[in-house]
């Protein structure tokens, strides 16, 4: 039984998707840019600079079962049958692909996550220096961390590498969580997500997840701005 998915195509800044189908009774997959969309006529595909247009083009217009892919916000595999309307290569090379009303969404998450927001470090695997960010989002299955810092040029390799998360101020630093990178995307101009599996416990995800909603940015503003208790409304600690 297929869902609807229309709500759940959300673009991102540069969000990476996939086409795939089977030209010539060959499989083929290009990884394309949506860039955004027309409700419910279309959506806006990007290809790069580098793709070669009399590859891609027949392949798209040929293809017997063409299917896009992505990931949504909620963490979901977003799965649909798509077809060509229009396509053009200059100024730029643009698909217009028809909109999916009805798909397979799929949770990537064996656990739910909670949004947070508090300082860390991510430390790569024969990399440094740490790099310089903020805890997003957390659940027992991994982390969600993001960073304006610039990053290098190697990090567009760093999927699947082994990290580090050292959680806290530095002088302040409690936790430090090993895992994986699986998911590395600019979420919107000049932030980086990163999104890291990390197998946490059942105790372990309470007793982080405990003191990081306790200590999270907007209460140690609160703290270091010592204000008077009276000046404090009943919701300025709701979290």
């Amino acid at each position: 039984m297929l869902d609807k998915i229309s709500h759940k195509i959300v673009p991102t800044f540069n969000q990476k998707v996939e086409l795939s189908g089977t030209f010539a009774g060959e499989p083929f997959v290009f990884s394309v840019t949506l860039l955004g969309q027309q409700y419910p006529q279309y959506l806006i595909l990007g290809l790069g600079y580098q793709a070669r247009w009399e590859k891609v083009l027949p392949a798209i217009k040929e293809s017997e079962n063409l299917r896009l892919k992505l990931i949504s916000d909620e963490g979901e595999m977003i799965a649909a049958h798509v077809s060509l309307i229009h396509a053009t290569h200059f100024p730029e090379k643009l698909l217009f692909m028809s909109y999916p009303e009805q798909g397979i969404a799929r949770s990537l998450r064996q656990s739910p996550r909670v949004g947070i927001d508090y300082p860390a470090q991510l430390q790569v695997a024969n990399h440094f220096p740490y790099i310089n960010g903020s805890i997003v989002d957390i659940g027992r299955g991994g982390v969600g961390f993001e960073t304006t810092q610039q990053l290098p040029s190697m990090m567009s390799d760093l999927c699947d590498r082994d990290v580090k998360l050292h959680i806290g101020k530095d002088d302040q630093q409690r936790w430090s969580l090993s895992g994986r990178i699986r998911l590395l995307q600019e979420h919107r101009p000049n932030v980086w997500h990163v999104g890291i599996k990390c197998e946490l416990s059942v105790a372990e995800c309470e007793e982080v997840l405990y003191h990081l909603v306790s200590h999270q940015n907007a209460i140690d503003r609160l703290i270091n701005n010592d204000q008077s208790n009276d000046s404090y409304s009943n919701n300025t600690l709701q979290v």
